[in-house]
């Protein structure tokens, strides 16, 4: 919880805004086809991009969520811990970790991920991007208490 309130304060942090389905559903998009690119991509044996890609298509689909609820957030770190806040949903914040920890790796330190871990990202991210998917298009029922829990934080 210290870390969201800080994330509140910070430049570019969690924003309390309008709730917006046409760029949520502009995010969850991105999320699925950013998803389609990183087979192709471990097919093609492209490792780095593949772990890079793995976490923006979850991140996208984290963002895809908070924009339907309204919530802006320019930081990342403070984008899953405000979905991990918000949803409760330990296991998908340890996976957007996982695959964000394996992004830095790639990215910045050049250490690849081997073939059998960058498979199992791939497998965790599709179950991701469903859950992601089913959240986004949640009821309005079960969006408004998504909704009333940010109006209490905000």
């Amino acid at each position: 919880m210290k870390w969201i309130i800080k994330c509140k304060k910070i430049k570019n942090g969690l924003k309390n805004i309008n709730p917006n389905t046409e760029i949520s559903n502009r995010y969850l998009k991105q999320s699925e086809n950013t998803l389609k690119r990183v087979k192709q991509l471990i097919d093609e044996e492209g490792h780095l991009w593949a772990s890079v890609m793995t976490y923006y298509s979850a991140y996208y689909a984290i963002y895809a969520f908070l924009q339907k609820i309204g919530i802006k957030s320019e930081n990342h770190s403070c984008s899953i811990e405000i979905f991990n806040y918000l949803t409760g949903e330990e296991e998908l914040t340890k996976n957007i970790k996982k695959f964000r920890d394996a992004r830095i790796d790639s990215q910045y330190y050049l250490i690849l991920s081997k073939k059998e871990e960058i498979n199992k990202n791939y497998t965790d991210l599709k179950d991701f991007y469903i859950e992601l998917y089913n959240l986004c298009n949640s009821t309005q029922k079960e969006i408004n208490y998504y909704l009333e829990k940010v109006s209490k934080f905000f």
